[in-house]
């Protein structure tokens, strides 16, 4: 039978380790922002080897799954540290933190997302408008950040925010490398008194207000974004 004491005597427990989860969410978020930047400069400017690279890997990060990228990390790192102390470098493979290794491993995976995002948002603005404005005398720079950057930018925040809210629900994998976040201490709390939907279902409910405020700070950016976008449009 349902325990509603139980969950309310253990939500704070949960709420406690979402700052884990935040943090890790908007670290590697931020990582692999400007990592996707890079990428897209080199696909979109095809430079050689490093478009290539890239395409790469953006179709083998899309197409594995988190956790599976997580553990060649978790296992594949300590392993290229060691074999860089081999040739003589000062590299240190033991004690590396869970914490470090789960930034690295999602700031990958958001880069190859974001980058697609950022890539068809960039294709979604019409570039006549950018030739026109060169045409007549606006210096490439100038009608860059004035017309292209500010449609795409406003074009972008909506997959932005789906792919930095499923990051977020995709941290919930991160226990198996014995990071204490909201689901690792849902699993450890529910072992107390064999109490599991209890326990699931705060941690359920915190993921869901997590989810809800960035939804709304990124609908509100979202929105500033267009404002300006229109703003912009209006002088030109």
């Amino acid at each position: 039978m349902f325990d509603l004491k139980f969950a309310i005597n253990l939500f704070p427990k949960i709420l406690s380790v979402a700052p884990i989860t935040i943090g890790l969410s908007v670290f590697a978020t931020l990582i692999g922002t400007i990592l996707a930047v890079l990428i897209v400069i080199a696909r979109e400017r095809k430079i050689k080897v490093l478009g290539s690279v890239a395409a790469i890997y953006v179709s083998f990060i899309r197409g594995t799954p988190i956790i599976v990228q997580m553990y060649v990390v978790y296992y594949g790192l300590p392993q290229l540290l060691l074999t860089f102390k081999g040739m003589g470098l000062n590299t240190n493979p033991n004690g590396m933190p869970a914490m470090l290794i789960a930034i690295l491993a999602y700031s990958f995976n958001a880069a190859a997302n974001i980058s697609e995002s950022i890539r068809s948002a960039y294709h979604s603005v019409d570039y006549q408008q950018y030739e026109a404005a060169v045409t007549v005398g606006m210096k490439p720079i100038r009608a860059m950040t004035r017309i292209v950057i500010p449609q795409l930018i406003a074009n972008f925040i909506p997959n932005f925010s789906n792919l930095f809210l499923d990051l977020v629900k995709d941290t919930a994998i991160v226990y198996n490398i014995g990071i204490v976040e909201i689901m690792a201490k849902a699993n450890i709390l529910s072992s107390l008194g064999f109490k599991y939907i209890e326990t699931y279902l705060d941690a359920l409910i915190i993921y869901v207000l997590i989810c809800w405020f960035f939804a709304k700070i990124f609908h509100i950016f979202e929105g500033v974004a267009r404002k300006r976008l229109s703003h912009t449009q209006a002088l030109i």
